[in-house]
C-alpha cells in the first residue's frame, strides 16, 4: 500500500469522524434550545393572535379550492366509460395526490385553532361547550359530506352510493337524511355525519367534530 493511498484513506476516516461529531453537535445544540409554550410566544410576539387568527382564515379558503377540486376530478373520473379497474385507478390517484392533502389541511388548520385557544388562555374544551359542538356536528347534513367525497344519485328520500368502507362494485351504500346516518348493505358499516366523516377524511372523534363547525 502507496503512502499517498494510505494519506487518502485517512483524510476519509477523518472527514467521516467530523460528519459524525457534527450529527451529534447538532443534536446536542437540538435538545438544548429553549422551548415556548404558545401563551410564552404571544408575550414575546403579540402579533402572533392577530397572525393565527388570519391563517385559519386564509388555510380555510384553501381548503374549500382543494376540496371543490377533489369533487371536480372524481365527477369526470366516473363520467368516463372505462371498466371499473380504471376507476379504481382514477380513484385511488385522486386520493394520494389530492384527497391526502385535503386532510392534512384540515389536520393544520385544527392544530392552528388549538393554539388559539390556548393563546386566549382557554385550558380545554369545557363540558357544556362541548356538548354543544358534538349537538351542532351531528346535525351537520350527511348528504352533504357524502357529496363532497362520493358519486351519489337520489332515490327518493335518500340517497346511494359504492361504499367507501370496502370494495362496491354496485352502489350498496344508502344514506338517510331524515336520521342523518348511513348504513350499508354490503358490509354493513353503520354510522352517523361524525363517523363518516372519520372514515372519509382519516381524522379522529374530535378532529371530526372540528370540521364539521368549522
Amino acid at each position: 500500500m502507496n503512502q499517498k493511498y494510505t494519506q487518502e484513506m485517512l483524510r476519509e476516516i477523518e472527514i467521516s469522524e467530523l460528519s459524525d461529531f457534527s450529527h451529534e453537535l447538532e443534536k446536542v445544540w437540538r435538545r438544548s434550545r429553549l422551548k415556548f409554550t404558545d401563551k410564552e410566544l404571544v408575550s414575546l410576539f403579540p402579533e402572533a393572535k392577530q397572525i393565527i387568527s388570519q391563517k385559519i382564515e386564509e388555510w380555510k379558503e384553501v381548503l374549500k379550492l382543494k376540496r371543490e377540486t377533489v369533487r371536480c376530478s372524481l365527477k369526470e373520473i366516473y363520467k368516463l366509460n372505462v371498466d371499473d379497474l380504471s376507476k379504481w385507478f382514477g380513484e385511488y390517484m385522486v386520493e394520494v395526490f389530492l384527497f391526502n392533502e385535503v386532510k392534512g389541511i384540515y389536520k393544520h388548520i385544527g392544530r392552528l385553532q388549538r393554539q388559539l385557544m390556548q393563546i386566549n388562555g382557554e385550558q380545554g374544551v369545557r363540558i357544556e361547550f362541548w356538548d354543544n359542538q358534538l349537538e351542532k356536528a351531528r346535525g351537520k347534513p350527511i348528504a352533504d359530506i357524502a357529496e363532497q367525497n362520493l358519486l351519489v344519485r337520489n332515490i327518493g328520500n335518500r340517497f346511494s352510493a359504492k361504499c367507501p368502507f370496502h370494495e362496491d362494485k354496485t352502489p350498496s351504500f344508502y344514506i338517510y337524511p331524515e336520521t342523518n346516518t348511513y348504513h350499508c348493505f354490503g358490509c354493513q358499516a353503520h354510522g352517523d355525519v361524525i363517523n363518516l366523516t372519520m372514515h372519509l377524511y382519516g381524522l379522529s372523534f374530535k378532529e371530526a367534530v372540528q370540521m364539521l363547525n368549522q
